[in-house]
């Protein structure tokens, strides 16, 4: 008869939360408190659908858009100096400027090109990491990263990058 530690397997569920709160982002709020207390029992989740942040965000840039751009002609993506800061990205949905800062994001993939990443994950808490970016999945809009002061790889939602400056 073994003695040890019993066998536990995880178990997969499929569930629709409702919580009434005053708006979409204080119901994620109490959502995202109350999985994340459950550290026990709890091991991981994925929310797939019901956020609802971003809208004016992406009123304004689809507002941008309508109008004409103020230059013609096309260029290569290329590093932006460090002195100018680098465009806030903070929309989950792909529109134009969205487009144009995935094409930057791409371009610094292949140039290898060294950035200083700047997220926002879950409860506030900013990073600041010097790194450089491996991979881009636009399905699932990850972006992968490898720090390279702690020489570790991370792996990023695109809309929890908050800013980014080339080097």
């Amino acid at each position: 008869m073994s003695q040890g530690k019993p066998n536990h397997t995880g178990h997969l569920f499929t569930v629709e939360i409702l919580i009434e709160e005053a708006s979409n982002g204080l119901a994620m709020e109490k959502l995202l408190h109350f999985l994340n207390a459950q550290t026990q029992t709890v091991k991981d989740y994925r929310i797939l659908k019901g956020i609802e942040l971003g809208k004016l965000i992406e009123l304004n840039t689809t507002t941008k858009e309508s109008k004409p751009p103020s230059y013609t002609g096309k260029k290569a993506v290329t590093s932006p100096p460090p002195a100018t800061p680098a465009p806030t990205m903070k929309s989950t949905a792909p529109s134009g400027a969205a487009d144009h800062i995935i094409t930057q994001l791409e371009g610094f993939k292949a140039n290898n090109t060294l950035i200083r990443l700047t997220v926002i994950k879950g409860q506030g808490i900013k990073l600041n990491l010097p790194c450089r970016i491996l991979n881009y999945d636009r399905s699932n809009q990850n972006v992968t990263v490898y720090h390279v002061d702690e020489k570790k790889v991370y792996s990023f939602r695109l809309n929890e990058i908050d800013d980014y400056v080339a080097f």
